[in-house]
């Protein structure tokens, strides 16, 4: 709150404009008459340019539907745009099928066949046009004129042609897909037909291009989503060779960018970023599961464009400057268009012709050797990969992600077990010492300093390390955070069942309570329940201090795991929750049938009666009493 205040004061407002008051006084009358506007009226706020546009017939749009081993396509002649993109059930390369649409409600009808698909393009499509003011973002004026078009089937390749607003310049724009690949091409054409030098924007020196809008699938209202949720939808851009990506719906600024007023003065609905070196190298969007990405093949443009206006879908945006054609001259741009899901294997091609990295004479040439990039799953990703290729060799065996998870733990149980197995017996030497450190706690309330030289003593005469049972846990930190990766990001987890479990990627909710006083309507999920009780179970079997301290942490600890977990996608809990049975079973095993060493102190002649040894010896209090 202070930081708000201080570095972060209410903006004073601007006054209105005469075409703000304008639109007041005519929303005003909407209301009054019972109509509603468009949310999203004021993105889509027409320009002087398209209000002379003569208005399209709709028996004038044509129509093309392009169907892929992968990939159903729709285009409209209508801006000359991809008006929806769904990627379908399809087999992979190795003859192995992905199941994408196993919610019955993923069947849509497409050129006369039923087909199971998921739509991408979130009922938006994906625009592929140029913009000439930022200000009509992300509304393209030319998404308004119906463009001369052509379909080849045999070549799977779509034309659109249309003279520019100002009939200055034409405008071409081909679409070639491949049938076994997850990667099209886009070919854009600017060609000068008037008799003197234009610039493409009439009023500025930048033109924008827009392809992919914010991705999908979205599977819920907006109203209805969580923090969650809202981080699975991002929009990314590798400019200068840094990758940066930003959660869609927010802005860019950050901290350091509004300090001491920074920014006064200054439009920050958009972001403009220059590259100096190696300009854009690609640009893209990205949801849970899939991203769309597009890479300048040739000319590279000079930056990027960002929307930072709360709510904002609009991808990023590529900034050509100074692009200014003679009479006659022509520009050719060529683009490497991926969409798929947000995995290595995807961004293969099937077609060894068509790679780049075999084929130097590829359509392709030219993309980016760092594509990866753009799946944003972390440093981790190596292993990650390698959990998801485990993950689908056991699916091979037995076709259920369920039971591939449970198997996988134990897997990965066994591959730790040398480590797991110090850490268990590290814990019983540390059981047996208990009463020990018990009575060392007491003898020594008053003097902290000495009690952790007795306690450090106890430990070094029993040869034991109180850090060993942590060791393991921390070599194994980074194989948790790509196994969380693996198990909450992996498309093949979407939609699947396990028992009672519906879809191992969301929580394992059984039932949903009304809506409740401050805290709303509350999901009870079965899964984290299960996953706390292990844990406090094992806790239990490790934890010998007898610090009051922490004993409540053992107790609060499973407190802060089952929030953590509330809401973590089921895989997840269950991965975890299986991982603390195993470990529970471990430790009851060697507190029964594993024999600790005893590590004898050497003989250095007689201790003192206070030592902390004689302290431990048995039936010490007796021996006193005999003295006596």
């Amino acid at each position: 709150m202070g930081i708000n205040y201080f570095f972060f004061p209410p903006q004073t407002p601007k006054p209105k404009t005469a075409d703000e008051v304008s639109n007041k006084e005519t929303s005003e009358k909407e209301k009054t008459n019972g109509t509603t506007t468009d949310p999203k009226a004021e993105l889509k706020k027409p320009t002087t340019e398209t209000t002379k546009l003569n208005p399209v017939k709709p028996e004038d749009v044509k129509t093309f539907a392009l169907k892929t081993d992968s990939f159903l396509v729709r285009f409209s002649s209508l801006g000359g745009r991809i008006t929806e993109y769904y990627i379908k059930d399809h087999k992979e390369p190795d003859g192995s099928e992905f199941a994408i649409a196993k919610d019955p409600k993923f069947q849509i009808e497409f050129d006369g066949q039923t087909e199971k698909a998921v739509e991408l393009s979130r009922g938006q499509g994906f625009d592929f046009n140029i913009i000439e003011d930022k200000d009509t973002i992300p509304f393209s004026a030319y998404n308004l004129v119906n463009f001369s078009s052509s379909y080849n089937s045999e070549t799977k390749t779509v034309i659109f042609e249309a003279p520019s607003l100002d009939g200055k310049f034409t405008i071409q724009k081909k679409f070639q897909f491949f049938p076994s690949e997850n990667y099209f091409k886009f070919h854009l054409t600017l060609k000068n037909r008037s008799n003197e030098t234009i610039n493409i924007s009439s009023s500025k020196s930048d033109v924008y291009f827009r392809s992919f809008s914010s991705l999908g699938p979205v599977l819920k209202k907006k109203e209805d989503f969580n923090d969650r949720d809202n981080a699975h939808y991002f929009r990314y851009y590798y400019l200068d060779g840094s990758f940066k990506d930003h959660v869609d719906g927010t802005t860019t600024q950050g901290f350091f960018d509004n300090l001491f007023g920074s920014n006064d003065g200054k439009d920050t609905r958009y972001e403009i970023k220059k590259g100096s070196n190696d300009r854009v190298d690609f640009v893209g969007t990205g949801s849970r599961y899939f991203i769309g990405v597009i890479d300048p093949l040739n000319d590279k443009p000079a930056g990027v464009l960002l929307d930072n206006r709360k709510g904002n879908e609009t991808g990023v945006l590529l900034v050509y400057d100074n692009w200014k054609l003679g009479p006659g001259e022509e520009v050719n741009l060529d683009y490497a268009a991926y969409v798929g899901v947000r995995e290595l294997d995807g961004t293969a091609f099937r077609d060894s012709k068509l790679d780049p990295k075999i084929n130097k004479d590829s359509v392709f040439a030219g993309l980016s050797d760092s594509l990866d990039k753009s799946f944003n799953q972390g440093i981790t990703t190596p292993l990650r990969n390698g959990i998801v290729w485990i993950l689908k060799k056991i699916y091979l065996v037995i076709p259920n992600y369920g039971w591939a998870i449970v198997i996988f733990a134990i897997l990965f149980k066994l591959a730790f077990y040398p480590l797991n197995k110090k850490q268990a017996e590290s814990m019983k030497k540390m059981q047996e010492l208990s009463p020990q450190i018990k009575l060392i706690n007491e003898k020594y309330a008053d003097d902290p300093k000495l009690k952790q030289e007795k306690t450090v003593e106890l430990y070094k005469k029993n040869g034991t390390n109180p850090m060993a049972g942590c060791l393991p846990m921390l070599i194994q930190i980074p194989i948790f955070i790509a196994l969380y990766t693996a198990f909450s990001d992996t498309v093949d987890l979407w939609n699947s069942p396990f028992l009672w479990i519906t879809d191992l990627s969301e929580p394992d909710t059984v039932y949903t309570t009304p809506k409740l006083a401050f805290i709303g309507a509350l999901a009870i999920n079965i899964l984290p329940l299960i996953m706390v009780a292990t844990q406090v179970v094992q806790s239990r079997m490790t934890t010998v201090s007898s610090d009051p301290n922490q004993k409540m942490m053992m107790y609060m600890m499973p407190v802060i795991m089952l929030y953590f977990f509330w809401s973590m996608p089921a895989g997840v809990t269950m991965y975890w929750t299986m991982q603390n049975i195993l470990s529970i079973a471990q430790q009851l095993y060697t507190n029964k049938f594993v024999k600790s060493e005893d590590k004898k102190p050497k003989n250095n002649g007689p201790e003192p009666a206070n030592n902390a040894s004689a302290v431990a010896r048995p039936g010490f209090r007796n021996q006193n009493k005999k003295k006596k």
